[in-house]
């Protein structure tokens, strides 16, 4: 069964470019719907799974520019003992998949597969029925999976039978009938112009070759919109100091030149020509942004970096995505045309830019300085409603005399 899986993602990698993270993702899913079919326990789920997914990681076809080394980054420079700013070595990322299945035993298998057992790992991809996917799809929302999450495991699920029936590898698709889980869609999330000012002041506090990297970083990465996996994937000979550009490539390998703020530049030259050096050594390493060990900068050692200066000042619930949409709904909020935006962001439809139009919308709804102006005064909206008064104690008449 695993082999099909096998060949599906060789399917997307190679004639649909699907992105490592995209492949590794439906690796997971179709992975652990593969073993809940099986009726695997706890236990071999998460021995399976983690070797599937280091499989994946090593034989994949499809590979960036460069081999990345999937190295964890340490603290930013000034953290110390006293815990002001720390940050955990190892490998860290949110929960994107949800909790583990916890199947309790195989024995199990024909009440919670749909009443069909499964022999093991001799079960094949023809048994499978539509009754099977809608118990699966029940089980994930019993482990209080999250809506999104479901519908994309739903989503992989259907897209690999697709595939299989195109392939003649199975005559009847059991997704056929199915629709997708409907999910609630959220709006972007992005902070405020002084909370990015103030994040993007605080590795100005540390000292070290990290603290310039870290400056430079975090400000291209919200003045110019990148994605997180753009910014990573940036070389030195990516950027042009000498035009004020930064070429990137986005999805589906689509190049884009982005241009330099001023201050960007002077941040980048400064990393580059005193902080770099210090970090790379002579290992001749072509990446622009490294980790202290002189190696490429890997997505979740810069997810830790703006975790801990998140915590510095005092922001919450934010990720690297956050800053891309705050570059976005900004960029708008200036009265920067919709088109432009949807160039710096790399949108293939301007239609997916649209949405910070309604970002912006919710933050003027949410705006404690909100005003409407009313026979030429500026009123105030979202103020408190002021107290009002005590109403005088009534006095008490003595009426025994």
């Amino acid at each position: 069964m695993q082999k099909s899986i096998e060949s599906f993602l060789k399917f997307l990698a190679e004639e649909k470019d699907f992105s490592e993270n995209t492949l590794a993702a439906y690796n997971n899913d179709l992975t652990q719907f593969r073993l809940f079919l099986q009726g695997k326990t706890l236990t071999e789920i998460d021995n399976r799974q983690a070797d599937s997914a280091e499989s994946t990681d090593t034989n994949n076809t499809k590979r960036g520019r460069g081999k990345r080394r999937r190295e964890s980054e340490s603290s930013p420079a000034g953290v110390n003992s006293d815990g002001n700013l720390s940050l955990t070595n190892g490998h860290q990322k949110p929960g994107d998949f949800g909790p583990e299945l916890d199947l309790k035993t195989s024995n199990s298998t024909n009440t919670q597969n749909g009443g069909h057992a499964h022999n093991g790992d001799n079960f094949d991809w023809t048994e499978v029925m539509e009754e099977n996917i809608l118990n699966y799809q029940v089980f994930l929302r019993e482990r209080s999976y999250k809506g999104s999450t479901v519908a994309r495991k739903i989503a992989a699920v259907k897209s690999f039978f697709h595939f299989l029936t195109d392939k003649k590898y199975i005559v009847h698709d059991p997704t056929y009938r199915l629709d997708s889980p409907k999910i609630e869609k959220k709006l972007p999330t992005a902070i405020s112009v002084g909370d990015i000012a103030h994040l993007l002041e605080m590795p100005e506090h540390h000292n070290g070759p990290e603290s310039l990297r870290d400056l430079a970083m975090l400000g291209l990465l919200y003045w110019t919109g990148m994605r997180v996996s753009e910014l990573v994937s940036l070389n030195l000979d990516d950027v042009d100091l000498e035009n004020n550009k930064v070429r990137c490539i986005g999805k589906g390998s689509k190049a884009r030149q982005i241009p330099l703020q001023a201050k960007q530049k002077i941040d980048l030259e400064d990393y580059l020509n005193r902080s770099r050096p210090q970090l790379v050594g002579s290992n001749g390493e072509l990446a622009l942004f490294v980790n202290h060990r002189g190696h490429r900068l890997t997505r979740q050692g810069f997810w830790l970096i703006l975790k801990a200066y998140a915590d510095q000042a005092g922001i919450a619930s934010i990720t690297p995505h956050t800053l891309r949409h705050s570059f976005a709904a900004h960029m708008l909020d200036k009265g920067e045309q919709l088109p432009r935006v949807q160039q710096l962001l790399g949108h293939a439809s301007v239609s997916t830019t649209q949405i910070y139009r309604q970002v912006n919308n919710e933050f003027k709804r949410n705006d404690a300085k909100r005003t409407v102006k009313i026979n030429q005064k500026e009123l105030p909206i979202n103020e408190p409603a002021p107290a009002e008064p005590a109403l005088p104690r009534r006095r008490r008449v003595d009426r025994s005399a």
